[in-house]
């Protein structure tokens, strides 16, 4: 049996007195399937600028342009520093100022908007449920970096490759971090 004394200390996080075995799940999505997102675009194709579905579609995709409501505005850089990723920062604050400059020009095209549209939901989806809950159990940087990848920025590029071929994966990371941004993810603990 293994005793620890601990005295007059200032150590931060776990004291393991034999051995530790920490496990990291990391659960890859479902297959993409292109199909959906191309029965999106003929639904959108149909639709003109007075429909009313076409004015919700227009303020839901709205909704993720601009600052999430409730939360305090902090910023990219900070919100990935508060969240223990300042390796990030660099790389995703140029990712997400890409982003930014391509969706001001979607503006005018219904078309492009709704593949944003589309990106940026399953992103959030994803990011929610299967990034967060390993942020919240403590999983290992790498971990939550494979399973962004994985389960984001590969799974949705293969789908949406197919309908247009000027997504690439980088583009589909200055979403991720323009939601964050945006504060629509939240990457503290």
């Amino acid at each position: 049996m293994n005793k620890i004394v601990v005295k007059s200390s200032d150590v931060k996080g776990p004291i393991i007195g034999g051995d530790q075995n920490n496990i990291t799940h990391i659960h890859v999505a479902a297959a993409p399937d292109p199909n959906i997102i191309r029965a999106g675009l003929d639904r959108i194709s149909l639709l003109s600028e007075g429909d009313e579905e076409f004015k919700d579609f227009i303020e839901l995709f709205n909704s993720y342009l601009r600052d999430r409501e409730g939360r305090p505005i902090v910023g990219l850089r900070q919100k990935l520093l508060n969240g223990g990723r300042e390796d990030l920062v660099e790389d995703a604050i140029e990712h997400k100022d890409r982003f930014a400059k391509i969706a001001a020009k979607a503006q005018l095209s219904p078309r492009r908007q709704y593949i944003y549209f589309y990106i940026l939901q399953k992103i959030k989806a994803a990011f929610d449920g299967q990034i967060r809950p390993l942020i919240k159990a403590g999983a290992r940087p790498e971990d939550i970096d494979q399973s962004i990848y994985h389960n984001i920025v590969n799974s949705i590029f293969s789908e949406v490759n197919c309908v247009d071929i000027s997504i690439d994966q980088h583009l589909i990371y200055g979403m991720l971090y323009f939601l964050t941004g945006k504060c629509h993810l939240v990457w503290e603990i």
